[in-house]
């Protein structure tokens, strides 16, 4: 599919969150929990969520390619009980696909969506791995 709810693959967008409360639920070495603010568990899943969302620990991390979303403070300084900030800043991206799901898709949370947006930032557009 390349059209799709007035977005065509190859447009610019730009997006952003401003930032939102959040509390750190756990951590290991190179990851950590944020307590989700924005889904909840959808209780007829089939996936199960437990309302959490990873985030990698190190700044340098490639992972945060494949995220638009950012913490402050900075994820390297967190530790579980800890709150924090979680939001986008202005970020350019280019829609790099279009999907449609029928039925909505299931992904744990509510609500199901029935489109997805591929998108990758515009500084990272070679790289093959970079998108969310």
């Amino acid at each position: 599919m390349t059209e799709a709810l007035g977005y065509t693959v190859g447009d610019l967008l730009l997006i952003s969150a401003e930032a939102f409360d959040a509390r750190v639920v756990g951590t290991t070495p190179r990851r950590l929990l944020i307590d989700w603010p924005w889904c909840e568990a959808d209780p007829e899943s089939a996936n199960s969520w437990d309302g959490t969302v990873g985030f990698p620990r190190d700044p340098d991390a490639h992972d945060w390619q494949n995220t638009p979303w950012r913490l402050e403070p900075d994820a390297s300084d967190l530790h579980a009980g800890d709150a924090c900030f979680v939001g986008i800043p202005p970020t350019e991206l280019r829609v790099s696909s279009i999907e449609r799901f029928d039925p909505p898709a299931d992904f744990g949370f509510l609500p199901r969506p029935d489109y997805a947006l591929e998108v990758v930032p515009v500084d990272a557009t070679e790289d093959q791995e970079a998108g969310y």
